[in-house]
């Protein structure tokens, strides 16, 4: 019954529209940040003062929320990363993703269409660059494959605090070594966009893993200039408000800080190159932060919430939307904005609706709530292979597990 009610009310089978039948077809850069949840400067400008988006600076996210759309209610499908990218990916919930949504063990069934494939199919030019879907076999098979890896000039941007530390220690300033690293990012995108075909459009998928612990201790404040105290009186209720905790969570935002500078690098090669106006761009991370209570692998909001915002050719900007969305919403919208095709076994809602209008606040009446649920993190959670299965229901009022 619970199941029937999570398909009925969240997904359901939307018309094959084409946004793009008629124009041209627009790019798609998808910046996706591991470990990543609702942590973003201008957040603390819709949630008000006194929590931890106060401290945490993103200045790169904010600029794209403000040119587009900022969701305030964007969860993922389950707070770990394979099967939130496996519902990502295919644009249908984790546990119809089979052993694609185990962590360690996950095997991809090549007969489940994912959104990267079939504009592929369609034409675009497909690019990537660090994580996409992984620990899993064959390795990143929902995007293809290692065919479409961009990561020649380097991905020392996957340990960012350490490889910085590294270079500070052998000599280089902090920013000389961040640059360094940053150099990096802005090539890998640079060989995507050059083998891309005349007036062809491209996907591209940027992945990387720093946000994931480990980081380095103290990084926070020696490669960012966060405060710790900074963070007194404003810790969630859950976290301990004492200096260790505080001092790695601005570590953390360290990580987030540099993801963020990764992303106004890609912004910036797309002006110069005059395709800003023609991508869509959209930023999300795959759940919340790691090794915290409440966090990652948890389905509380600090597992589960996430950062997310979209910007680009058709969609009404300026406006902040409260909106109920999950990560494998992404999916169709993608599509839609390609001009292809959705298939049916892909039950995520399209959220051309809610970016196409003008409306702030709540859009569509009819997304008041998230569902999302974990099952195990690795295959051998418990004896006989059994999971931990969980579900659960949010609403604007309330988190049912």
């Amino acid at each position: 019954l619970i199941l029937f009610v999570f398909g009925a009310l969240q997904f359901g089978l939307l018309p094959n529209a084409s946004r793009a039948a008629d124009t041209k077809r627009p790019n798609i850069l998808f910046a996706f940040a591991d470990d990543w949840g609702r942590y973003a400067s201008i957040y603390a400008q819709t949630d008000g003062p006194g929590g931890i988006n106060d401290v945490v600076r993103t200045p790169n996210f904010d600029r794209l929320a403000q040119r587009g759309v900022l969701f305030t209610n964007a969860f993922v499908n389950a707070p770990s990363c394979t099967p939130c990218r496996s519902s990502l990916l295919s644009g249908q919930y984790f546990w119809r993703t089979g052993r694609g949504a185990i962590l360690q063990g996950a095997v991809w069934d090549s007969a489940i269409p994912t959104y990267p494939l079939l504009l592929g199919n369609s034409g675009y030019h497909l690019g990537k660059s660090y994580k996409v879907w992984s620990p899993g076999t064959p390795s990143d098979s929902p995007y293809g494959g290692q065919k479409y890896s961009y990561q020649q000039a380097g991905g020392r941007v996957n340990q960012f605090s350490q490889n910085v530390t590294k270079l500070v220690a052998g000599g280089k300033s902090v920013d000389e070594a961040k640059q360094e690293i940053y150099n990096e990012v802005r090539d890998n995108f640079r060989a995507m966009l050059a083998k891309r075909g005349e007036d062809q459009p491209f996907c591209y998928w940027f992945g990387p893993t720093n946000v994931h612990r480990q980081w380095v201790r103290g990084s926070g404040k020696q490669l960012w200039g966060f405060d710790p105290d900074s963070l007194e009186g404003k810790m969630p209720p859950f976290l301990p408000d004492v200096p260790v905790v505080r001092e790695d969570l601005v570590d953390y935002f360290g990580e987030i800080a540099a993801f963020d500078t990764s992303l106004g690098i890609m912004l910036d090669e797309l002006e110069q190159v005059g395709e800003l106006d023609n991508t869509l761009v959209v930023v999300s991370g795959d759940h919340g932060a790691p090794g915290f209570p409440h966090g990652k692998c948890n389905l509380y909001d600090f597992g589960t919430a996430v950062a997310l915002a979209i910007a680009g050719p058709g969609v009404k900007g300026g406006r902040v939307v409260d909106d109920f969305t999950i990560l494998p919403d992404l999916a169709p919208t993608f599509l839609e904005a390609g001009g292809v095709e959705i298939p049916e076994q892909m039950t995520a809602r399209s959220l051309w609706p809610v970016l196409a209008s003008e409306k702030s606040g709540q859009v569509d009446p009819q997304r008041t709530a998230a569902f999302f649920g974990r099952e195990r993190h690795v295959e051998m959670a418990r004896a006989g292979h059994l999971p931990y299965p969980q579900r659960s229901i949010r609403t604007a009022d309330y988190s049912f597990i």
